[in-house]
């Protein structure tokens, strides 16, 4: 490879990187025209070890919409991403996810650890993600004691109890 053609495939890389941690942080913020603008037209998604799966932008974005409520907070943690440009316009990557959600209605915690297989596709100079799954490792999945405080945005635990001090 010449000189030009690495600092491509290390630019390409790079942006890859970034697209996936939009992704994550688009999906966690429930910024969903953010997270929108990081699938191709064309996504195919396969969420759950494949048992939530669809076609087309517009089929995640609805699924995504439905299941990532404000009732269930979450956060999604990606680790050591694998990626493989396969050619100009093309690459995969393996992620290690782990991952957390609450539902606040339903008092349930799970958390888990997944492998997320994806695939990118370059349009002009900006990649997007062409499908996204995953294999859990994992999961663990609890129904909270009687007891049960959960805090949203910047407000922690400890906040809560200096205020009724006060």
């Amino acid at each position: 490879m010449t000189i030009e053609e690495r600092i491509t495939r290390l630019e390409d890389i790079e942006a890859i990187r970034c697209l996936q941690a939009k992704y994550q942080r688009c999906l966690d913020t429930r910024d969903f025209g953010g997270l929108e603008s990081c699938f191709h037209q064309e996504v195919v998604s396969a969420y759950g070890n494949g048992t939530m799966s669809y076609r087309g932008r517009e089929e995640v974005m609805t699924f995504l919409r439905r299941v990532m409520t404000a009732d269930m907070p979450s956060t999604h943690l990606i680790h050591g991403g694998e990626i493989d440009i396969d050619s100009s316009t093309q690459a995969h990557a393996k992620w290690y996810l782990e991952d957390y959600l609450l539902h606040r209605r339903y008092l349930v915690r799970l958390h888990g650890a997944a492998i997320y297989d994806v695939t990118y596709t370059k349009e002009g100079e900006t990649w997007l993600i062409s499908s996204i799954g995953y294999t859990r490792c994992y999961e663990y999945f609890e129904l909270r004691g009687l007891v049960n405080l959960l805090t949203l945005g910047k407000t922690t635990f400890l906040d809560l109890f200096k205020r009724k001090k006060q």
